[in-house]
């Protein structure tokens, strides 16, 4: 009995063994569902549009308002109020002068100036009164109280009141511009910021005297910035001022600028000329700064229509260039031409369509036929400057 229990209980587990085994081979194998899932990506559709071939020129950011802040007066300074860094306002104080020297000083011309006042008071009213009392000698010229060298007496005194009245007034003019003067020294005394901007360098610190123009801070405004590039002079012909161009900037964001001016001026060495634009920009990724690296995209032909896709939905297999077009919820892989490029775009020979919808994000590891997820694309509202974002069309 014991040899014929021992063999019905190993073909018991036989077969439960196996199916163990079977089990979890089955759990390690991946789902179709899984395999089928969707992967979401961004896409950009191929447009027709004018195209013109380009040539990037280095440039840099450069402000339109920049420098030292100097002393319009002399003086020790006594309060500074501004760091290295801190961003003020038009009209902020920056510093403060010796202001109680300057306080009396505009006491002692302000003295001055009512002194010179009362005398030319007291000289017009004595001037007054003799024009009186010879208007009465005049009434009695026929009369026997008439007296000629008293007459002649006040004659002389009202010549002498009028030029001690001149000179009063003259002196009170004077004693009024040296009040003025004052009142300018102390208000200078203050030193505000002529503009909004950012405090670059302080030039000086608490005690150091300084003397009419001498620096105190230096200020750059970074919110009015141009661009300038030292453009090849054979490049000039076609950049009249207003004419458009696209600029890069190094955090990846593209903008416009027009051409404000181009300076008559060619560097003999480098044979370029200086030129400036008037940029327009919108949101960047960093903020920007007075020197910061910009790069100037210059037409260099006539701009002409043409099929056109955005340069992140290429990608290269050795000399060849392929493009993932989402093709009813799959990726289709199509072979491209490529022609012109300009600025974030390139112009397509052969191997796409108006309307397609070229794949730009997501692409690096797509699979020709693999289900893919396109955000919404709204009809005849082609992405130009740069990737869809899903959502936005």
């Amino acid at each position: 009995m014991t040899i014929i229990a021992a063999r019905f209980l190993s073909l018991l587990f036989v077969p439960l063994a196996a199916g163990s085994v079977l089990l979890g081979c089955l759990a390690l194998w991946p789902s179709d569902a899984n395999a089928q899932r969707p992967s979401p990506v961004r896409v950009d559709k191929v447009v027709f549009e004018p195209l013109a071939e380009t040539a990037p020129v280095f440039g840099r950011l450069v402000s339109r308002m920049r420098g030292s802040v100097a002393a319009q007066t002399v003086g020790a300074v006594t309060e500074m109020h501004v760091q290295v860094g801190d961003r003020v306002a038009k009209g902020d104080i920056l510093a403060v002068l010796d202001i109680e020297k300057l306080t009396s000083e505009r006491a002692a011309h302000a003295a001055t100036a009512d002194a010179v006042a009362a005398r030319a008071v007291a000289a017009e009213a004595r001037l007054e009164r003799v024009e009186q009392e010879i208007a009465r000698y005049e009434k009695l010229r026929r009369s026997a109280a008439f007296s000629r060298a008293h007459l002649q007496d006040k004659e002389q005194e009202r010549a002498s009141l009028r030029s001690e009245l001149d000179a009063a007034r003259a002196q009170l003019v004077q004693a009024k511009a040296n009040l003025a003067l004052a009142e300018m020294n102390l208000a200078r005394g203050t030193v505000r910021a002529p503009y909004d901007g950012v405090v670059t360098a302080l030039h000086t610190e608490i005690g150091s005297y300084r003397k009419e123009g001498e620096a105190v801070v230096a200020l750059v405004n970074d919110h009015k910035l141009e661009i300038e590039a030292d453009v090849p002079a054979a490049r000039i012909a076609g950049l009249k001022p207003g004419a458009e161009v696209a600029v890069l900037l190094p955090d990846g964001t593209k903008h416009s600028a027009r051409v404000r001016a181009v300076v008559p001026d060619e560097n003999a060495m480098t044979r370029t000329r200086l030129v400036r634009f008037t940029p327009e920009f919108g949101q960047t990724a960093t903020p920007l700064a007075d020197n910061a690296a910009a790069t100037v995209v210059l037409p260099i032909g006539a701009a002409a229509p043409a099929l056109t896709v955005h340069k992140d939905a290429i990608l290269r297999q050795g000399r060849q260039a392929l493009v993932f077009v989402a093709n009813d919820g799959k990726a289709d892989q199509r072979r491209v031409q490529l022609g012109r490029a300009s600025g974030t775009r390139f112009e397509v020979l052969d191997g796409l369509g108006e309307g397609d919808l070229a794949i730009v994000r997501g692409n690096e590891r797509l699979r020709p036929g693999q289900p893919v997820l396109v955000p919404e694309v709204s009809p005849g509202m082609p992405s130009n400057n740069g990737p869809q974002k899903a959502g936005t069309g």
